[in-house]
């Protein structure tokens, strides 16, 4: 299993999608800068789809700003 933690900024409010079924699914973007020299900074753009408890926290916690 892979772990990855991102720490940015978020491109807009979390779009949450309740299913029939129960589950839960989140998606947003997420600014991650990146710094190449003292001057220059990259800005890479990261789509993240989270699912079920992780994303009913997302939902009530997570916003824009």
């Amino acid at each position: 299993m892979n772990v990855v933690f991102l720490v940015g900024r978020l491109g807009q409010d979390p779009e949450i999608k309740y299913f029939e079924s129960g589950s839960v699914k989140a998606r947003f973007s997420l600014a991650v800068d990146r710094t190449l020299s003292k001057t220059d900074k990259v800005t890479d753009w990261f789509n993240v789809e989270v699912w079920g408890k992780p994303a009913e926290i997302i939902a009530e916690y997570v916003k824009k700003g």
